[in-house]
C-alpha cells in the first residue's frame, strides 16, 4: 500500500510541521526555509532515481 509512498509522504509530514511552527512563532522564516529545503529536495531526489530505475 504504501510501497514508493513512504519519502513522501514524510517530506510532506515534515514540510506541514515547519510551516506550523513558522505561522505559530516557534520558528523563524530562515528556520523553516531550512528545514523545508531538504524535504524538497529528498523528494524531488527520490523521483528522479525512480525514474532512471
Amino acid at each position: 500500500f504504501l510501497a514508493g509512498k513512504k519519502t513522501y509522504i514524510t517530506a510532506v509530514t515534515g514540510i506541514v510541521a515547519a510551516i506550523g511552527a513558522y505561522l505559530i512563532g516557534e520558528m523563524d522564516l530562515v528556520q523553516t526555509f531550512q528545514t523545508i529545503w531538504p524535504l524538497i529536495t529528498v523528494a524531488f531526489l527520490r523521483k528522479g532515481v525512480e525514474d532512471t530505475l
